[in-house]
């Protein structure tokens, strides 16, 4: 079973997915309806879908209205993709698989999206080498 949420966006301002540039001047509405999966609720799968307005980004060209709940390009809420990421810290990408009910490569894509748009860029900036000696550590843990 899906459940479908038809919402319309009311914003006055229509936002540029790729920057921050915001108009009131509509370029046109798209002819179909966007579709975003959400987190899953039980055995129900949930859909969001919402009529989305074009603008025209004097950066990007004519693009489609970006949204609150979901990253530029996805078709996953930020919630979703932010639990994947999440996940592939702890488990591999198959058993993610599974769980989110998405395939491997778009394990993939939420991943690199939730990295650049997540993660701090200084965390590495104090890194240095450590090294470890794998049969020693091995030797030792098992005794």
């Amino acid at each position: 079973m899906i459940i479908t949420l038809r919402s319309a966006l009311r914003r006055r301002k229509l936002h540029c997915p790729k920057c921050d540039f915001a108009t009131r001047a509509r370029y046109d509405r798209r002819p179909v309806e966007s579709v975003w999966c959400h987190l899953d609720l039980g055995v129900w799968r949930l859909q969001v879908r919402a009529q989305l307005r074009r603008l025209n980004c004097p950066d990007h060209g004519v693009r489609t209205e970006g949204v609150p709940f979901a990253r530029a390009g996805s078709r996953h809420i930020t919630d979703l993709e932010d639990l994947v990421g999440y996940l592939a810290t702890q488990m591999d990408k198959t058993a993610i698989c599974r769980l989110a009910r998405v395939n491997w490569d778009t394990v993939g894509r939420m991943i690199t999206r939730v990295m650049e748009t997540g993660l701090d860029p200084t965390r590495l900036e104090n890194l240095f080498e450590i090294g470890v000696d794998e049969v020693g550590w091995r030797k030792a843990s098992s005794t």
